[in-house]
């Protein structure tokens, strides 16, 4: 029996990376008191960035504080 993760389509993937990624944009915005612009363009520098889009990863299906936490060790 297939499972439904695997019906979904790599626009829907698409749209749940982005709302993850947003939501810990947000986050990290907060913390670090950057805008969220600036936040923004950090991140897509990042292979996080690259990876989260890269929907074999399976990254998009995580939450928004595991983004923020893969993101956060590549800084390090």
């Amino acid at each position: 029996m297939e499972t439904e993760i695997n019906n979904i389509s790599d626009s829907q993937k698409n749209s749940c990376a982005i709302k993850t990624m947003r939501t810990m944009l947000l986050k990290l915005s907060e913390r670090t008191n950057k805008p969220f612009e600036t936040v923004l363009l950090e991140f897509t520098k990042s292979t996080v960035y690259e990876a989260l889009f890269d929907f074999e990863t399976e990254i998009w299906k995580e939450g928004p504080d595991y983004l923020l936490e893969l993101y956060e060790k590549t800084l390090h």
